[in-house]
């Protein structure tokens, strides 16, 4: 038994427009502002009141559902074959299509006179390919990472993801003796992703470049007790971004060995 049909608020706010313009004749300026309030073409307006006059009740203007009651776009098993052949298979082997809808009708036309058959309409390989699509993102949206949104960029453990970035110092650096102007230095910052520290850094006064990079990599690398009694540094405490007993093991890159820091 066929559910009856649900009025919306859709089609209340159509009734309630066309219920004063009466049975008479209606003129195009009526058409017009009616479909202005409803938010459709006046052409659409006519449509609407001609089902309402030849039943002047609200679940008349309810949209009906079509097709085939609880078997939609059912096709013979050999067509039905082809249409899931071309849409599953056929239609992502192509790089690129200027009308996928086009391009695949085609191709299942093709096939179905190949095999003496009657090939289905435009409308259903239509269906059949946005079917299809949904089902890949569907999928696509199950995997894992797919709720992180385009163009993020994070880091899970430290020193995965290690930033440089080279900014020239807004400060003029002057001859301790002529006082004259020498120029703007530049610091050279490493900022680890994860953590938000800054695992080395380096001022000069030349401009940065693949040396500086390889100075600030390999103060990253090395461990940190060595560094500071280098900097004349008395205090033997642990780097930060190390919790005590514990060690990190990180990689740079894919060709770099893992190594151990403290």
């Amino acid at each position: 038994m066929q559910s009856p049909r649900e009025i919306g608020e859709r089609e209340v706010q159509i009734a309630r427009v066309l219920r004063p313009l009466g049975r008479g004749p209606m003129r195009r300026e009526q058409a017009e502002r009616a479909g202005q309030l409803l938010g459709v073409h006046w052409t659409t307006v006519y449509r609407l009141r001609a089902r309402f006059l030849a039943d002047p009740r609200t679940s008349a203007l309810v949209p009906d559902a079509g097709g085939r009651r609880g078997e939609p776009w059912r096709l013979a098993p050999p067509v039905e074959a082809i249409v899931s052949s071309v849409v599953d298979q056929w239609v992502p082997r192509q790089r690129e299509l200027a009308h996928p809808v086009l391009d695949a009708l085609n191709e299942v036309r093709r096939r179905c006179t190949e095999h003496g058959l009657v090939a289905p309409s435009r409308n259903t390989v239509a269906r059949r390919l946005r079917s299809h699509r949904g089902q890949e993102l569907q999928h696509l949206a199950s995997l894992p990472g797919a709720a992180i949104a385009p163009g993020s960029f994070g880091a899970d453990w430290p020193l995965e993801i290690v930033q440089i970035d080279h900014p020239q110092a807004d400060v003029l650096i002057v001859d301790r003796f002529t006082r004259k102007v020498i120029g703007r230095p530049w610091l050279s910052v490493a900022i680890d992703l994860a953590t938000r520290t800054v695992p080395a850094f380096f001022i000069g006064m030349e401009r940065p470049g693949a040396g500086t990079v390889a100075l600030l990599v390999s103060r990253i690398v090395q461990p940190r007790r060595p560094g500071w009694l280098t900097w004349g540094c008395r205090s033997t405490g642990r780097w930060p971004a190390c919790r005590s007993g514990c060690t990190w093991t990180t990689r740079l890159s894919s060709a770099a060995a893992p190594f151990a820091w403290a």
